[in-house]
């Protein structure tokens, strides 16, 4: 039989996962000669020479046969190409900066240790290997992190500090080793090292990384508190069982007063002693991509009430570098905080000077000293049960899922877009052809510090895939940062123009970008959340929109209340409450029914100052608004939940908690619609009667169920009216299970289909993708 010449190139995910490894052990397996080479788009070029018989087959198993992370988005195949001579065996040659011309490759995330590298770890007796932070192979480890330009190579990344050993360097050339071209390989002799300071900075002497997990296990347990750097940032350890160490940290931490601590459990069976877990979250929490995953708390929950204070559930992730196994080995408890060292709205610290300058109040620093060349926070999601089914909601997509893509339904071709997002939980993405890549979560940018860190992460992704920025879109919000900012912005990256999106239009657009669904199909979108600057200059936030997604109109929304002092109304919900308050009784009426809290941060003359401009109608535009969030807060703080907001979203996920598993008789509450506006008012005089003989907890479970109810209602009615069959929901309250699983509860799911963010977050960090979908349909 004759011998053929055939050129195979591939894109989508194919470095950094061992498929050039994979390609050599099959061609080697069928008899197939000729080469294999990563490109500088993070494609792959092959070329097999062999009878087509055997080369159909070697075709097939590249298709059938990839590694478990290979995702192909182009799979091209040329016969008869030319060669001036024959190959006379497979091999691995080296990376071009070649590019392949059509499709659209990109790396895999960082992927959590495997476990033979675990095993290797904890209980081999290869010294090499035993009890080293930093042991990975082809399979796992660090790769978003690490590189800093294509082809994924160890030379284009920051391991290139770490030449090889002798021993690593055979392993790496060594065709049956799994470490066989595995570009972050090292061990003891060769790679990285994690050394132990104090709090004055100064190194400790140890000679081994055991004896220093030891030291820093036997110190949390003594109530302690030690960062730790991990893989694209530092986390703050502590024990979760020592009330007086979780309190010292709230305290010096700033702005932590209530919000929850993550933490890291050992394994399934340690988490499942405090907490439930379903087969979904199961899944996630162990999966490559070791995510923080909220779970409902236990009956048996022995944990400081100090880790979550008063929610119902408790974000855990499980290890997913080396010294969290290690840790673990040493540690009695099977549960520590593991908390970003930041500040909050600051980017994480990854320079060791950095570090140990600027946590004064860390007891000690466990630091290596491999670059994290690109920060990377974990990833937050939780799971709702809707309708019987599971659903992703992320809080953050970060470490684990970037720089991962999304599959568009319409393509740019050679352009490349950008959409920065709004201003909290900022989650930049970019466009080219049909491919959107989200970045790594930036967080709020109110900072010059967070500016500079989203701007520096949004060009690696351009200087990575060496793209430039044809246009940028933005929010519609005139104070944000990253819009004042924004000819600074466009400046940067040269962009030729940019353009502003209507912040909840965006989200809507997100989620239709998600489902793919077609531009010119009328759709119903929701919109519920706690800030967006609206067509009309006022905060939005509870909006139903009609339309096709690109031209949508508001057509209902919530009653529009004031937000008393602005920002101060976020901070403090007593003052959005006096905003229903009065359209229902007189001041006197009002000092008779406030709650306990009322003037825990307030003084009664205070109130009467805000009860007087509230009457007096004379509160800037900027200060309306229809914001289901807003409203949230004020049903919280009136039943004696919360009197500030010490992190976002805080009364209102409160609430949600507060209601969560109630068994006993709800009070009947009743939302009515006015025309195309949802009457929130009138809620509060039912919640004052029925304080009299319910308990907090069913009024609050009573109030989002009937929300829930009544969106879903007008939703129903709308939709049969426009002969709609598709309703899109988004927004950070549609993290609330209790509200979401009503309004789809009230939705004739036969005819109509509901659809949620599931690969992005719901929050702000999903605006940029429903942005650059809008921004994609102008080309």
């Amino acid at each position: 039989m004759s011998i053929e010449t055939c050129l195979i190139e591939v894109s989508g995910i194919v470095q950094g996962i061992g498929y050039r490894p994979f390609v050599y052990s099959l061609a080697t397996s069928i008899g197939i000669k000729g080469t294999v080479q990563n490109l500088g788009d993070a494609g792959v070029r092959i070329i097999a020479v062999g009878t087509r018989d055997k080369v159909n087959l070697f075709i097939e198993k590249l298709k059938s046969n990839k590694p478990k992370l290979c995702v192909y988005d182009s799979f091209i195949v040329k016969w008869n190409v030319k060669q001036s001579t024959l190959p006379q065996k497979f091999e691995i040659i080296k990376s071009s900066n070649e590019k392949l011309g059509a499709g659209f490759s990109y790396l895999p995330p960082d992927i959590a240790i495997c476990d033979q590298c675990v095993n290797e770890l904890l209980h081999s007796n290869d010294i090499r290997r035993k009890d080293y932070p930093f042991n990975s192979c082809v399979d796992c480890g660090p790769r978003f992190t690490v590189i800093d330009k294509l082809p994924y190579d160890r030379p284009n990344t920051v391991m290139r500090d770490f030449p090889f050993c002798d021993e690593c360097l055979n392993d790496y050339l060594s065709p049956d080793d799994r470490r066989f071209h595995a570009q972050t390989t090292c061990c003891h002799y060769c790679g990285p090292k994690y050394l132990l300071y104090d709090k004055n900075g100064d190194e400790l002497p140890y000679s081994s990384h055991s004896e220093i997990v030891k030291f820093v296990a036997q110190q949390i347990e003594e109530g302690k508190i030690v960062a730790i750097k991990g893989i694209g940032g530092t986390h703050i350890a502590c024990s979760t069982k020592n009330d007086k160490v979780l309190l010292r940290l709230r305290e010096v931490k700033g702005k932590r007063k209530y919000k929850p601590f993550a933490i890291m459990a050992k394994d399934i069976e340690s988490i499942l002693s405090f907490a439930h877990v379903n087969e979904k979250e199961k899944e996630l929490l162990e999966s490559f991509r070791r995510p923080i995953v909220l779970l409902d708390k236990s009956s048996d929950y022995d944990l400081s009430e100090w880790v979550s204070p008063k929610l119902h559930n408790i974000g855990v992730m499980l290890p997913y570098a080396g010294v969290h196994y290690m840790l673990f080995e040493y540690l009695k408890d099977s549960t520590i905080v593991m908390t970003s060292a930041n500040p909050s709205n600051y980017p994480m610290f990854i320079e060791n000077d950095e570090i140990i300058s600027k946590l004064p109040y860390v007891d000690f620093f466990l630091l290596h000293n491999r670059t994290i060349y690109q920060r990377c926070d974990d990833s937050v999601l939780r799971i709702n049960n809707i309708d019987n089914k599971y659903s992703i909601k992320f809080l953050r997509r970060s470490r684990g899922w970037v720089p991962e893509p999304l599959i568009a339904h319409v393509d740019i071709g050679n352009k490349t877009l950008l959409a920065v997002g709004g201003e909290m939980h900022l989650i930049p993405s970019l466009m080219k052809g049909n491919r959107i890549i989200p970045t790594q979560y930036i967080g709020t940018v109110t900072l010059m510090e967070t500016l500079d860190f989203m701007l520096n992460a949004i060009k690696h992704f351009t200087d990575l895939y060496q793209v430039k920025i044809d246009s940028i879109a933005y929010d519609l919000h005139p104070q944000y940062m990253t819009s004042t900012s924004i000819n600074e912005i466009s400046d940067f990256f040269g962009a030729n123009s940019y353009t502003a999106f209507q912040h909840h239009k965006a989200h809507i657009a997100s989620v239709a970008l998600e489902h793919q669904i077609d531009p010119e199909e009328e759709i119903l979108g929701l919109a519920i959340d706690g800030t967006g600057y609206g067509d009309d200059k006022s905060i939005w936030g509870g909006e139903i929109f009609g339309g096709k997604i690109y031209s949508l109109e508001r057509v209902a929304h919530n009653e529009r209340f004031y937000l008393p002092g602005g920002d101060l109304a976020v901070k403090y919900p007593l003052r959005t409450l006096l905003s229903f308050l009065v359209k229902n009784y007189t001041d006197d009426e009002i000092f008779n029914i406030l709650p306990q809290i009322s003037l825990q941060h307030t003084s009664e003359e205070s109130i009467r100052f805000v009860l007087a401009q509230l009457r007096s109608k004379k509160l800037p535009s900027t200060f309306i608004t229809s914001s289901t969030g807003r409203f949230l807060d004020a049903v919280s703080f009136f039943l004696n939940l919360c009197a500030e907001q010490t992190f976002e979203g805080e009364p209102a996920i409160k609430l949600e908690s507060h209601a969560y598993n109630v068994k006993e008789k709800e009070p009947c509450i009743d939302f009515q619609w006015k025309g195309d506006e949802l009457n929130l008012s009138n809620i509060f005089p039912q919640i004052n009667e029925y304080k009299k003989s319910f308990s907090t907890h069913a009024i609050a479970s009573a109030v989002q169920k009937a929300l829930g109810r009544s969106y879903g209602l007008r939703l129903n009615e709308y939709a049969e009216e426009r002969g709609v069959d598709k309703v899109l929901i988004s927004g950070g309250v549609s993290f609330n299970q209790i509200i979401t699983k009503n309004i789809v509860e009230e939705i004739n799911t036969k005819r109509i289909s509901v659809f949620f963010n599931e690969k992005v977050s719901p929050g702000d960090g999903g605006i940029s993708v429903g942005q650059l979908y809008l921004l994609s349909l102008r080309y």
